[in-house]
């Protein structure tokens, strides 16, 4: 049977909050991206974790969105029930903090630095939420979530709430279970980190001076998705891109950013099909010039076939 049978649009349809064709684009870094057959959002992790069981049950697909980075949404849009937490937050308890799924990762390098905490500036550079980290162990300037991160606590469908340890969700270089493994379709309601006593002030000035940093090399300000590509081992997926001259390099209004080669930017209009056009050029030329694979770090989600 369909999920897009009269019970379960029913179903669907009588939630409270529900919102039905509701764009995504303007809800990704991208600014790219179709609608969400159904959409909803909720202040509370317990409202989308009976959502994630009414799914489970009818056999309804469903996605777990945050800031919406790293993501390039089909331009048909996505099918079934889209879902977001924006609970923020957070608890600093000694050198221990934890922080909502919700929570923006600046944000909270900057109330760590605030509460004289250090080891975690390098969140700074990490546009997503705490959620969305865990889901891809995210990281910046070599440093990674896993290396502060003591556990999360989540949700999943038919289970229950779990509380998940760093081998749990088996963090790996921007990938965990979550994101391609057993806890596949599992909400982060929080994570909890442990960081080390220090200087508040250090640590702000450590972090003006990164972003400092960033805005001169990457094209900060801009629509795009972050890192296009995961690093190979040993070598910079964006040193790469621009040693096969593909800076600058464009599909419609979608172009590879002259500042970072890692970075496409939508320069007003672009659609998903030109970025993963983009994607798989840079792709090829990579490996023909280099004989390097270049693995997408951003996740395609929606309707692409």
């Amino acid at each position: 049977m369909s999920w897009r049978s009269a019970s379960k649009l029913a179903w669907l349809r009588g939630l409270p909050g529900i919102r039905e064709k509701e764009p995504l684009a303007s809800r990704t870094s991208f600014g790219i991206g179709g609608p969400a057959d159904f959409f909803l959002e909720a202040g509370r992790a317990e409202t989308i974790e009976k959502m994630l069981d009414g799914c489970r049950e009818r056999t309804i697909p469903y996605l777990l969105l945050g800031a919406g980075t790293n993501l390039l949404i089909a331009d048909a849009g996505i099918e079934g029930l889209v879902l977001r937490v924006v609970t923020r937050d957070h608890v600093v308890e000694g050198t221990r903090v934890r922080a909502a799924a919700g929570l923006k990762m600046m944000r909270l390098a900057r109330i760590v630095a605030d509460a004289g905490l250090r080891g975690f500036e390098f969140a700074i550079g990490v546009p997503g939420t705490v959620g969305g980290a865990v889901y891809q162990n995210a990281g910046c300037w070599g440093k990674e979530l896993r290396e502060v991160l003591v556990e999360a606590c989540g949700y999943m469908p038919g289970s229950g709430r779990k509380t998940w340890s760093p081998a749990d969700l088996k963090l790996g270089y921007r990938s965990s279970a979550l994101r391609d493994g057993a806890l596949k379709g599992a909400l982060v309601v929080e994570a909890t980190i442990q960081l080390q006593r220090g200087d508040g002030e250090e640590a702000k000035s450590l972090m003006a001076k990164l972003t400092r940093e960033r805005n001169e090399t990457q094209p900060i300000k801009t629509k795009n998705c972050g890192s296009v590509f995961k690093n190979p081992p040993g070598d910079s997926a964006g040193r790469l891109v621009q040693a096969a001259g593909l800076k600058g390099t464009r599909e419609g209004a979608a172009v590879i950013s002259e500042l970072h080669g890692n970075f496409i930017v939508n320069e007003g209009g672009a659609t998903a099909v030109q970025v993963a056009r983009l994607v798989e050029r840079a792709r090829a030329e990579v490996k023909r010039r280099f004989n390097v694979d270049l693995e997408p770090e951003v996740e395609l989600v929606g309707r692409w076939r």
